[in-house]
């Protein structure tokens, strides 16, 4: 257990469960057969018991998860549990802007360049900022975006796939995101060169 977190036992309280992912992979395992291993992984992964039994009221605790594929398979490198301030009203993951309303969590992409190429614009041109969906009670919804990067050490590129799993409940099954499918789901996936 994390001593730095208030933990609250038995009692269940609706909290909003995230997770996000990231999964990493260079040119060299960018095809087949590497890419149907990669569209072929799961895309949800147990919740550590620590985020049901943070008090709501200290932070809201995530799920991040850090993926590597290489020529020898794919291995989760990290994980660690980093905690949002429960006194903002909206929260930032990734390009993923996560805001509190009274009656639901709404969801939106916003493009930077923290997401890669290709750019991704509206029909004005702008970084593209697009709602992704709203998340009411028991409501469970995915958001997967892609990019394409350059390594600062090497010139090589390298490509990442960011998913973000939601789900506003009760529930304090470890595996609640594996047990059932989306109900809202939205992709910001482009073909990676």
């Amino acid at each position: 257990m994390n001593p730095y977190i208030e933990y609250k036992t038995g009692n269940k309280e609706e909290r909003l469960i995230l997770q996000a992912i990231t999964m990493r992979w260079g040119k060299e395992v960018r095809g087949a057969p590497f890419s149907t291993a990669r569209n072929n992984y799961q895309k949800a992964f147990p919740i550590p018991e620590s985020l049901f039994s943070c008090s709501t009221s200290y932070g809201l605790p995530y799920h991040e998860l850090f993926i590597v594929q290489d020529k020898k398979g794919i291995e989760m490198t990290n994980q660690r549990t980093p905690i949002l301030d429960p006194s903002q009203k909206s929260w930032r993951i990734g390009n993923i802007e996560i805001e509190r309303t009274d009656s639901e969590y709404l969801l939106t992409f916003n493009y930077s360049s923290d997401c890669g190429k290709p750019v991704r614009v509206d029909r004005f041109h702008h970084a593209l900022v697009e709602k992704a969906f709203g998340l009411k009670t028991n409501e469970y919804g995915r958001i997967a975006y892609n990019g394409r990067h350059i390594s600062q050490d090497t010139g090589e590129w390298y490509y990442e796939l960011h998913i973000i799993n939601a789900l506003s409940t009760e529930d304090q099954n470890p595996n609640v995101l594996m047990d059932r499918e989306p109900l809202n789901s939205y992709n910001q996936l482009e073909i990676l060169f």
